[in-house]
């Protein structure tokens, strides 16, 4: 194999790897939370009400080792999450992560807590921050190596959703929102296209959603489930 397809290869093993350490961290947390706290649907916490989910954040720290805690207002300017904006798959920008509730592991991936809206307005329109029909109640947005680049999303940057009983990646069964589709369009609040791929890493333990990117067609009907 060539020079460039080995180191490639080498980042699409190591991406494989580090989402699968995220998604295992942050599961084994929210078991742990949940026996000790209930569902999301229950929790009240002070920073609600600033419409801050710093609370959360913390209470996350608190069943992760060598985390780091960054709220909302130490995470200005990009301290936390890289301020530069992000792609999608067909590298266009579409956002910036910058602002978020986040925590910071020891290894320098980021988690940052996330929703199209705020704590205190779910709360207010909904009676709970899962909504009353508890699609999900939180996103942990993902950065596999924190400030390095690419800083896009589906490639180094991927989306957890939180749900009354488990985690699960955006793009699995029983998740909302979009697939990984590499030739679909990035839509508004959110649905960047790239942020359904991190069930498909986690289940085909690849990246080959790339190749359809590129213009391999073979890749891009694809079909895959994760449970």
């Amino acid at each position: 194999m060539t020079l460039p397809n080995l180191i490639a290869n080498h980042r699409e093993k190591e991406t494989v790897v580090r989402l699968k350490k995220a998604y295992s961290t942050m599961s084994q947390a929210y078991t742990m939370i949940l026996n000790d706290y209930g569902s999301p649907a229950t929790w009240n916490f002070p920073s609600f009400e600033e419409d801050s989910w710093d609370d959360v954040a913390i209470l996350f720290s608190k069943y992760i080792k060598n985390v780091r805690v960054c709220t909302e207002k130490q995470n200005t300017n990009g301290k936390c999450f890289q301020k530069d904006l992000r792609k999608d798959l067909r590298n266009n920008t579409v956002n910036e992560l910058s602002g978020f509730s986040s925590l910071i592991l020891s290894d320098g991936m980021v988690f940052g807590i996330s929703h199209q809206v705020g704590p205190k307005e779910a709360i207010a329109e909904k009676g709970n921050i899962c909504g009353d029909n508890g699609t999900y109640c939180f996103n942990i947005d993902v950065d596999i190596n924190g400030n390095k680049g690419p800083n896009r999303w589906g490639v180094d940057t991927f989306t957890f959703q939180v749900k009354g009983d488990r985690i699960l990646p955006r793009g699995a069964f029983g998740a909302h929102g979009q697939l990984c589709d590499p030739n679909s369009d990035s839509g508004s609040a959110g649905w960047w296209n790239g942020t359904g791929c991190g069930a498909w890493v986690l289940q085909e333990e690849n990246l080959d959603y790339l190749k359809c990117v590129k213009g391999n067609q073979k890749y891009c009907s694809q079909k895959y489930t994760f449970n």
